[in-house]
């Protein structure tokens, strides 16, 4: 039987220290090139397109002609990990917003929304959400809150965001008169249909 000397298992735990001491170093090296770095105008401006908001189980839908959001990157030019916010949406300009039966209906933000992108881009495709929307709606004679998140995609070539999903829900209870005709209720789901087109937001991953 061969004899392992002192000298072999010296190299051996030489050589397992030094295997040690690469990992070790490569990993921070290797989470740091995780995540993604947004870079774009100040400020950033994502245009609706043909952008509506559906309460489900009412099948009640308001649309709107303009539904433009507008804000600032944040940090722009650093990278960060995925799901952490890309920017802030800070101002709401829409107008022409109706619903066939209440008639001409006002959105108003109550608070900042933000936008994030959460994995890796395929092709120029990212996964990305709306976060922390929430918002008063006001038609003739009914009046709530919906709060919630909208997920989608944002297409790095062309622009676009496209919502896929929607966590948003009338928030409280609906006050006045015509929301019973409506059949809008707390807790109700809201779905959103339309695109969003921004101005030259670029999303890259390390």
């Amino acid at each position: 039987m061969k004899k392992i000397t002192s000298r072999v298992l010296t190299g051996l735990a030489a050589g397992a220290l030094a295997t040690a001491t690469v990992a070790a170093m490569s990993s921070p090296a290797q989470a740091a090139l995780d995540g993604y770095t947004p870079t774009g105008p100040d400020p950033v401006v994502f245009t609706g397109n043909n952008v509506s908001f559906t309460a489900d189980e009412a099948a009640q839908t308001l649309t709107c002609t303009q539904f433009d959001l507008i804000g600032s990157i944040t940090n722009p030019g650093v990278n960060r990990p995925f799901g952490t916010e890309a920017g802030e949406l800070d101002q709401l300009d829409s107008s022409g917003c109706t619903n066939p039966t209440a008639g001409d209906t006002t959105v108003d933000p109550t608070g900042i929304w933000h936008v994030q992108i959460d994995d890796a881009e395929i092709g120029s495709v990212s996964p990305a959400t709306l976060t922390d929307v929430t918002a008063f709606v006001s038609a003739a004679g009914c009046s709530f809150n919906v709060a919630g998140e909208v997920s989608g995609t944002f297409n790095d070539s062309t622009q676009v965001f496209t919502p896929t999903g929607s966590t948003l829900v009338i928030a409280d209870n609906p006050v006045g008169f015509i929301c019973p005709i409506l059949g809008v209720a707390q807790g109700q789901s809201i779905s959103v249909a339309g695109t969003w087109t921004a101005n030259g937001l670029t999303i890259t991953n390390p």
